[in-house]
Formats: structure tokens, C-alpha cells, sequence
């Protein structure tokens, strides 16, 4: 039995006036809905250009980062 028969299983031994808050709940909580857009992502890949064949690979060992940082 899926969620919508149970729903109305439940719903049909209401009262009217019961069964007709149940509806406008329910109609309600539709009308708040979001729609879901998956992301989309657009990255200018020419912004890393830039930096190409910089980095050698080598793994960079923490303890020799101490001390102060300089920037280019």
C-alpha cells in the first residue's frame, strides 16, 4: 500500500469538514514547494592557464611551511 492509499484510507472516515482541512493542508504544502534545479557550473578554465607547469608534483611536507608567508 503506498503513502497516497493510506492517506486516503484514513482520510474517507473523516467527517467532511475533517477530510476538508486534511485537503487544504495538503494543498497548501504543495503550493509552498520549491522546485529543485540541479547546479550548473561554468568554470573559465583559462583562469588556471596562468599557472601551468608550476607545481612539480612533489608532495609538500608541512613542517618546512613554518615561518612567515609570502605572496608573489
Amino acid at each position: 500500500m503506498g503513502i497516497a492509499d493510506r492517506i486516503y484510507e484514513l482520510v474517507k472516515g473523516l467527517p467532511d469538514p475533517e477530510a476538508s482541512k486534511i485537503l487544504r493542508f495538503v494543498e497548501s504544502v504543495r503550493g509552498r514547494r520549491v522546485p529543485v534545479v540541479p547546479a550548473q557550473r561554468h568554470v573559465d578554465l583559462a583562469l588556471f592557464r596562468q599557472y601551468r607547469g608550476r607545481y612539480d608534483g612533489v608532495k609538500i611536507a608541512r613542517e618546512g611551511l613554518q615561518g612567515e608567508v609570502t605572496w608573489p
